[in-house]
Formats: C-alpha cells, structure tokens, sequence
C-alpha cells in the first residue's frame, strides 16, 4: 500500500469542493448544531447535529480511516458491510444458556484517548502517510466535549474498532470455555450448553474492561440477564425458538401482517396505521419484509401462501427502487 499525504486524499476524493484547510484547522463548532432528542425510555439528551459540510469531513474519516481500521470480525457483527443482526444471533442457535447485558451510555463511554489508542493502533493500515501531523485533529472532528457523540457517521464504525482489544480477550476467554461471543454495538450475547459458566461474565467482563483500559465503560446491571431454552430466548429483536430456529419476535409479525392485510384490501387504513402517506407506508412495510428476508425465510413463505408471491415480492423490491431513486 502507498501511503499520501492526507491533504491529497482528501483533494482526490471532493476535487476542490470541499476546503481542506477548513477541515484541517477550521473552527468546528461553526458545523454544529444542537438539538434535544428524547429516546424509547422517555430520557431527553442533547445531541451535536453536523451540518452538510462536516457529514461530507465525516464521509472522508471514514472512507479512508474509521473502515480500514481492525475489529474483531469473528465476533462484532454492529455496521458493517455483509452482515447484520440475523448473523450475530444465527451464531447463538446450537446453544441452550444465554447470557445478555449491555454497556450503559456506550457511546458517550469511548473517549478522545481510545479513538486516538485505536487510530494508532491500526495505522499500518491506513493509506495515510502523515497521519501524526493530523492525528489530534481527526480525534477532535470525531468527537464532542473528548467522548464519542450520538449522531455522527463515524461513531458507530468507531466503536466497533475502539473494544478491539476487550473484543479479543473476551473472546479468547469464551474459547477457552467453550462458550459463544458477539457484540452488536453495546449488545452482548454469550452462549453455552452449561450455564455456570455464564454466571462468572459479569466479574470477567469487568476485568477485562479495567485492565484493558476502559474505565468509563460499564455494564448496565438492570439489562443483565440469563435465558435458558424453554423460555423465550429474545435476542437483538429476534426469537431462538427451542430447535434452534431464529425467528421475528411476535409483536413484529403481528405487525406485518396487519399492514399487509391493509395494504390488500384497505390500503388508506394502512397509511392511517403507519401515520404517514401512502409511499412511505408502503416504504415502512417493506421495510419490515425485507428484515423478515434476512430472518426467517420460512415465515416469509408463509406470507407468500396467505398473501400472494407477487403482493410479498413486489413489497420486498420496493426498498430497492426507493434506495435506487435516491441515489440517482
């Protein structure tokens, strides 16, 4: 790999319309703005919104840092290309004992110091010949007040790098016990056929966070759980039913088949349901079709013998137009 210079990356990527000098030394706060968001659990936080300027700076981090940059793929299934939430939980499926948790305010927990630790970190990978001359500056257009904010491009990609080294002790350790790993972005998942070793997690979790240099990030203890087949196994928004299948959860099947009951026989109903008009109803039931695609391909059959292939497939396609008008 020959390595540039960053200020000719970035020339041969926006071709003079984009200023690397703004980029470089620019004043960023003049890209934010700030907006306050409420999430599912009624909590309010204000959140740093960039401008189309600093989306397009963001774009260029990416494109030639943030994706080069190692993660465990054997384990982390969060943002990334080829794969998706189906894939982490198809991992869990042979298993009988799960162990769930999730890290309290992930994103906020992922300091300036570990997105600088997981640039230099990977730099041999970067095609970025002065990357040192930069390296304090990338840091701070990527982050907000020194920690990883909600609402940039670059903070999911960055957070699948920066636990590199947890991702690959945790996992060392879970081999060595003969139990399964994933991480989809805060979401742990650990699975065994016995479940004792499951109760030790929360201690082992913890250490290797400590020692490995994570001390702002921590388990949510509310969250933390043990499911055991025989009950329902809930995992990322899907089931693992007792032989092992991976299935929607039922809410999300009642709620496809309601909208594709509107959608044969009352479709102004079906905008009503959605609260939006027509095309986006249609744009939101797609939606939901094609993550039934990636999840159960069976239930989908089903679909298509209760409602018509050609209604279902149409659907499933719908996404694809969309997304290809957008581009275009």
């Amino acid at each position: 790999m020959v390595k540039k210079p960053l200020k000719i990356l970035f020339d041969a990527m926006y071709h003079d319309k984009q200023n690397f000098e703004d980029f470089a030394t620019g004043e960023i706060e003049r890209h934010l703005s700030k907006k306050i968001v409420t999430d599912d659990s009624g909590k309010t936080r204000l959140v740093s919104i960039p401008d189309k300027t600093f989306r397009k700076y963001h774009s260029f981090l990416n494109l030639f840092i943030f994706n080069r940059l190692p993660a465990n793929e054997e384990v982390v299934f969060s943002y990334r290309k080829g794969t998706n939430t189906a894939a982490a939980v198809r991992k869990h499926s042979a298993s009988k004992h799960f162990y769930q948790a999730d890290f309290s305010n992930f994103f906020e927990s992922i300091t300036s110091d570990i997105v600088r630790r997981s640039i230099l970190h990977g730099e041999k990978h970067l095609p970025v010949a002065d990357m040192h001359q930069y390296l304090d500056r990338i840091v701070n257009l990527v982050t907000v007040e020194s920690r990883l904010p909600l609402g940039f491009s670059t903070s999911p990609v960055i957070s699948n790098t920066a636990l590199l080294s947890f991702d690959n002790d945790l996992a060392a350790y879970c081999q060595r016990r003969q139990l399964v790993y994933t991480r989809y972005s805060d979401d742990i998942t650990i699975s065994s056929n016995v479940k004792e070793p499951l109760f030790e997690l929360d201690r082992v979790i913890a250490e290797i966070l400590s020692v490995r240099g994570y001390s702002e990030i921590k388990l949510n203890e509310k969250k933390t759980k043990i499911n055991s087949k025989g009950r329902k196994v809930k995992i990322l928004g899907m089931v693992i039913l007792p032989n092992g299948q991976i299935s929607l959860d039922a809410k999300v099947k009642d709620r496809i088949e309601t909208l594709l009951h509107l959608y044969v026989n009352n479709q102004p109903g079906l905008s009503a349901v959605t609260k939006s008009d027509l095309e986006d109803s249609f744009e939101k039931l797609s939606g939901l079709l094609n993550y039934a695609n990636t999840v159960d391909q069976a239930y989908l059959d089903k679909l298509r013998r209760k409602y018509g292939v050609t209604v279902v497939d149409i659907l499933i396609h719908q996404r694809k137009k969309t997304e290809a008008k957008r581009v275009s």
